[in-house]
C-alpha cells in the first residue's frame, strides 16, 4: 500500500513538472499586481517560472528542501530582476506568486492522480518550507549584490530623469519611468530646481522632500543643487530656494524644467528661500531677460542717484519700500520709521535726480522692473 501511495506521488510530481498550464497565469498576475516587471522581458520570468517550478518537483521527489547555499534559483532571479530595476519587495512578491499558483496546481493534481488529503498537506507543507528558504537565499543575495545594483538604479534613474528634463525620452524611456519609477499615465508633474546650496543642505533637503512625497517624486543632484520632478508644489524647506514649474505630462517636462530655471533666476535676484513659481513671481519673472532694457532702465532711473552720495541708499530704500506698500506715505514712512516729511523728501529727490514723475504710470512700471533687476545689497 505504501508502495502504491508512493507511486501516485511521484506521478504526480512528474505530470507537474511537465506541466506548462501554470506559466501563463503566474506571467499575468505578475504583470497585473507588480507594475515593476513591466520592465521584464517576458522571456526572462517565463524562464524563472520553470526553474522554480522545476526545483519544487525536485524538492517534494526527495522529500526534502535543500540548504540556501544550493538554490541558485534564487540568485538568478535575483540578480535579473535587480538589472531590470525591480526592488527586493517586489522580487519576494512575484516569487511568492509563483509558489502559491503551482502549489495550487499542485493540490488540482492531486486529485486527478489520486492521491489523498494527508499527502497532500505533506506535499504543500514542503512546498511553503521551500518558499521561505528561497526568500532568505533571495535577500541574502540582495543584500551581498544590492549596493552595486542600488548605485547602478541610482544612475539610470538620474539618466532617465536628466534626459526627461532635457526632452530626450524615446517611446521606451517613456515607457520605463511609468513602469519602474511608478509614475502615473494620466497625471502631470511639475519640475524644480533649487538654488546653490552645500552638501549638507543638498542632502536635508533630499531628505525632507522624500518624507513628505512618498510617490510622485523623482530628483537627482546636479553639482550644487537638485532638480527633479514632483506631482505637487512642495512646502517650503528652511534655508532653500526651490523654483518650481508647471504641471506637464511627462513627455512634456523640458516646457516645465524650462520654466523652472526661470523662476529660479528671477527669485534668486531677490530671494535666498522659499518656493516660487511663475504665478507667485509675476511680472518679475521677466526681468533677468531684460537684457539692453534692463541696463537702460537703470542707467534712467538709478545711476543719476549715485550723484546723491551716502544718501543714495537712502532714497532707493524709500523708493522700494513705497512701491510695496502701494505707494501709500502713511504706510512707508511707518515701514521705515521715519517721518512722512522726510519720505517725502527724498522722493522728491528722485524726482529731482532722474527727471521723472512718480505720478506717471511709465515711471512707476520701469522704476519697478530696475529696481527688482537689482538685488537690494547693489540697489
Amino acid at each position: 500500500m505504501v508502495d502504491e501511495v508512493r507511486e501516485r506521488v511521484v506521478r504526480l510530481v512528474a505530470a507537474l513538472e511537465h506541466d506548462d498550464a501554470v506559466v501563463e497565469p503566474i506571467l499575468a498576475r505578475v504583470r497585473s499586481e507588480i507594475p515593476s516587471y513591466d520592465g521584464v522581458e517576458r522571456d526572462q520570468i517565463v524562464a524563472s517560472i520553470r526553474r522554480i517550478r522545476d526545483r519544487v518537483c525536485r524538492t517534494l521527489a526527495v522529500g526534502e528542501v535543500p540548504p540556501a547555499g544550493e538554490l541558485w534559483e534564487a540568485e538568478r532571479a535575483t540578480v535579473e530582476r535587480l538589472q531590470a530595476g525591480v526592488p527586493i519587495e517586489d522580487i519576494l512578491a512575484g516569487f511568492r506568486i509563483t509558489i502559491w499558483t503551482v502549489q495550487h496546481r499542485l493540490v488540482e493534481l492531486a486529485t486527478e492522480y489520486g492521491v489523498d488529503g494527508a499527502d497532500v498537506v505533506a506535499l504543500t507543507s514542503l512546498v511553503w518550507k521551500l518558499s521561505d528558504v528561497f526568500s532568505a537565499r533571495a535577500a541574502s543575495d540582495y543584500h551581498r549584490q544590492g549596493m552595486a545594483h542600488a548605485i547602478s538604479d541610482q544612475r539610470r534613474r538620474d539618466e532617465w530623469l536628466t534626459a526627461a528634463l532635457a526632452g530626450d525620452l524615446d517611446p521606451t524611456q517613456l515607457e520605463r519611468g511609468y513602469t519602474v519609477y511608478r509614475l502615473r499615465r494620466n497625471a502631470t508633474y511639475r519640475a524644480f530646481c533649487t538654488g546653490p546650496a552645500d552638501e549638507q543642505s543638498l542632502e536635508r533637503t533630499q531628505r525632507v522632500l522624500s518624507e513628505r512625497h512618498a510617490d510622485g517624486l523623482l530628483m537627482a543632484p546636479a553639482r550644487d543643487r537638485l532638480v527633479g520632478i514632483v506631482d505637487e508644489v512642495p512646502a517650503p524647506v528652511p534655508g532653500l530656494l526651490l523654483a518650481i514649474g508647471p504641471s506637464v505630462p511627462v513627455d512634456r517636462l523640458i516646457t516645465s524644467y524650462q520654466s523652472a530655471q526661470r523662476v529660479l533666476a528671477a527669485a534668486s535676484l531677490h530671494h535666498d528661500e522659499g518656493v516660487h513659481t511663475a504665478e507667485s513671481l509675476g511680472w518679475r519673472l521677466t526681468v533677468p531677460a531684460l537684457g539692453e532694457l534692463g541696463e537702460l532702465l537703470s542707467a534712467r532711473y538709478l545711476k543719476p542717484l549715485q550723484t546723491a552720495g551716502v544718501f543714495r541708499d537712502q532714497i532707493v530704500e524709500a523708493l522700494r519700500v513705497y512701491l510695496v506698500h502701494e505707494r501709500s506715505i502713511p504706510l512707508t514712512a511707518a515701514a521705515l520709521h521715519v517721518h512722512v516729511n522726510t519720505l517725502r523728501y527724498r522722493l522728491s529727490r528722485f524726482e529731482e535726480l532722474t527727471g521723472r514723475s512718480l505720478q506717471d504710470t511709465d515711471t512707476i512700471v520701469e522704476l519697478a522692473l530696475a529696481l527688482y533687476g537689482t538685488p537690494a545689497d547693489q540697489g
